[in-house]
């Protein structure tokens, strides 16, 4: 019985990997003689060959597998990181945002996720990849318009390739994971894209908002610097013609991720399950609902959603009463709010799927609202009570 020897030449070998991903970037390195057997470095699987014959069985597999050392994580200067940091007016993302969410809160977002500019492309940006050490993995440079935030599909590369660096091993973890060790105490929400993630924390501050670069980018090893943290997860749609949506693929990585990293993780499915045949189609995200629907976030409201709690509820003047929140009616709304809070898994979850703590800050839910949801956080049995709490 022969040993297993790998091919060298692993593209046109196996243009596949057994896991799904194309092979074009040569990380699946087949055996010799098979295309669909071999060593995957994306992934880090093996997949051997099945055992031939009953003799083979009983005689036990002499076939020897000596998996390739792995090679060490290559790293980028983090001076070429901070000599990006500038030529926001020629940055069509930054310009995006601004006009959208406006200087403040832009400013914000670059300084947290170190939003680079490119000279790749004119307007291009990049989002720099720096993990929860603080070193430079690689940076995603990418074209988006400057008026309606769409990206350029056409116009995709990275740093490391652009620099030409010489024996370059990429290994990627989450966009955004430097936020994770000054934020350890807040819960993870991942999205697909790192234009999401950066949006979704305007959106939503109480939370780490980390992004996987795309819906096959999952993996135990992104999920290390996740350990004993609550995660929510937010997948793309998908068309309803592909065989398989994001949110079943994400779902079955994460049952296979909770089997390597501890921690509470949960794919959110309320877009999948509320999402319209059209916005199905679209492949919408996280993003497009916070821009295009009701709960899309105006320069003003986003503004308000930054201002500390008390703020948003020190009494007015008198003569001014009207604008106190305390002298305001419960509307129906906030009673369709309440009706719909829930525990699920130790979570106090609002009816949009995620949790009602995120609201605590924001400007559309009443003092009283916000109230009810502190103390349902705090006493869970609250919660059953809730029909007959003084709404008025």
């Amino acid at each position: 019985m022969e040993p297993l020897n790998f091919e060298k030449r692993r593209f046109n070998s196996a243009p596949l990997c057994p896991c799904g991903k194309s092979n074009r970037d040569g990380k699946f390195a087949p055996y010799k003689g098979y295309h669909d057997k071999g060593f995957c470095h994306s992934c880090g699987e093996k997949f051997m060959p099945e055992i031939d014959t009953i003799e083979d069985l009983e005689k036990g597999d002499k076939r020897l597998f000596s998996p390739p050392p792995p090679k060490p994580v290559s790293f980028i200067d983090p001076g070429i990181l901070k000599a990006s940091l500038s030529a926001y007016d020629k940055n069509n993302f930054v310009s995006f945002l601004k006009s959208t969410f406006g200087e403040g809160l832009t400013k914000e977002a670059v300084e947290a996720y170190k939003i680079g500019t490119s000279k790749a492309r004119p307007g291009a940006n990049v989002f720099w990849y720096v993990d929860e050490r603080q070193r430079v993995r690689s940076g995603k440079i990418m074209l988006y318009d400057a008026t309606t935030g769409k990206r350029d599909k056409e116009f995709n590369s990275w740093s490391h390739s652009r620099l030409k660096l010489d024996d370059f091993h990429l290994k990627l973890c989450f966009f955004g994971d430097h936020l994770l060790k000054s934020n350890p105490s807040k819960i993870v929400g991942i999205v697909e894209s790192e234009k999401t993630a950066i949006i979704s924390s305007l959106l939503f501050p109480d939370l780490v908002w980390l992004a996987s670069g795309g819906k096959g980018n999952l993996n135990p090893y992104k999920f290390n610097s996740l350990k004993k943290r609550t995660v929510l997860l937010f997948p793309d749609l998908t068309k309803p013609g592909d065989k398989k949506n994001c949110f079943e693929l994400w779902s079955e990585e994460v049952e296979r991720i909770k089997g390597f990293i501890p921690g509470h993780f949960e794919v959110s499915d309320y877009f999948e399950s509320k999402a319209t045949d059209q916005e199905k189609e679209s492949c919408f995200d996280l993003a497009d609902f916070i821009l295009l629907n009701n709960w899309s976030p105006k320069k003003e409201r986003i503004e308000a959603l930054q201002k500390p709690l008390i703020e948003n509820e020190i009494k007015t003047n008198e003569g001014h009463e009207a604008n106190d929140a305390s002298t305001k009616p419960f509307i129906s709304e906030d009673k369709d709010y309440i009706s719909q809070l829930s525990f699920e898994n130790g979570l106090l979850m609002n009816g949009m799927g995620y949790p009602a703590e995120w609201d605590l800050s924001a400007s559309y839910t009443e003092k009283k609202t916000n109230d009810f949801i502190r103390m349902a956080v705090k006493n869970p049995n609250l919660i059953r009570l809730k029909e007959i709490f003084e709404l008025e």
